[in-house]
């Protein structure tokens, strides 16, 4: 079969299947995160399928303290995605996104990463593995059965998009553009009742790879955020990556908590997909109160 044939097959498939790199968030602090995306599969009869065999990619401090070793965490990954005949490989995370991104140009562009990479694990990584930001997953025909399901609306939500920095560096850097996706992202989330604000702090830095390093400095980040979403009207806050929701919702010493939802714990409780209440306890800003007020549990 070519490679066209098998990207139709692909498409028509029932049940088409999407492989995936979860990085260590989605195994612990963005559980909610991980269960909600997996019954958003279901929904539209997609098959999630975990990368065998992965290791953490080193986002977001191995970079800034061994180079090297940040390189072969994330191109061994790469390297696994080729050896499982993984064609397009889906990243939930921004950091994890942009770590292995990194480590894929860097292999390509320089051979004695490679070589490093070679004697490490050995083998080198061909170049065969597209990395795709798990928001391109959601082409429109996707969220409008998303759409179609929605049997609760979320009236009474009212929240801004919160991207962060990561996901809105230069393309070059990326591999991924967020800018088509906003328009759309924002037209979606007020199609499952949620009231958007316009604000001018979507795309600042949280600081959340200085969380540990410099948790006072972060603090005051997450305050400005925070308080700028407050001053909107917003009782709520959106995000797309692990790593900023759990600060957003842990640090900051001046301002008023917010809960922040993931896009897909939204989809859970607009369409009641099953165990979304439980997705919900896990916030460390619990949503519950603001829930309950607009009847949404």
């Amino acid at each position: 079969m070519g490679e066209n044939d098998k990207d139709l097959a692909e498409v028509h498939t029932p049940h088409p299947r999407v492989h995936y790199y979860p990085g260590c968030s989605l195994m612990s602090s963005a559980r909610e995160l991980g269960e909600s995306l997996f019954q958003m599969s279901r929904l539209v009869g997609s098959w999630l399928e975990e990368l065998k065999d992965w290791n953490c990619c080193g986002a977001s401090p191995a970079h800034s303290v061994n180079q090297n070793y940040a390189i072969l965490l994330a191109g061994r990954n790469l390297v696994l995605a080729e050896r499982q005949g993984i064609r397009d490989l889906y990243v939930i995370c921004p950091s994890c996104f942009v770590r292995l991104r990194t480590a894929e140009k860097t292999l390509i562009a320089e051979p004695e990463k490679n070589d490093l990479l070679e004697e490490a694990i050995g083998k080198r990584y061909q170049g065969s593995v597209r990395l795709r930001f798990f928001l391109e997953v959601g082409s429109s025909s996707r969220l409008n059965i998303f759409q179609q399901a929605v049997v609760n609306p979320l009236k009474g939500l009212k929240g801004v998009l919160y991207f962060g920095c990561l996901l809105t560096r230069p393309e070059w850097i990326t591999g991924f553009d967020v800018l088509p996706y906003e328009d759309e992202l924002r037209s979606f989330v007020e199609s499952l009742g949620v009231e958007t604000l316009d604000w001018g702090y979507g795309k600042q830095c949280c600081g959340a790879h200085l969380a540990v390093t410099k948790p006072d400095h972060v603090d005051s980040m997450v305050d400005r955020i925070r308080n700028h979403a407050r001053r909107v009207g917003a009782n709520c806050m959106i995000s797309f990556c692990p790593l900023c929701q759990v600060n957003m919702e842990l640090r900051g010493k001046n301002s008023e908590p917010l809960p922040v939802f993931y896009v897909s714990e939204l989809i859970g409780m607009a369409c009641r997909l099953p165990r979304s209440e439980k997705w919900v306890r896990k916030h460390l800003v619990d949503p519950r109160e603001l829930l309950a007020t607009h009847r949404l549990l």
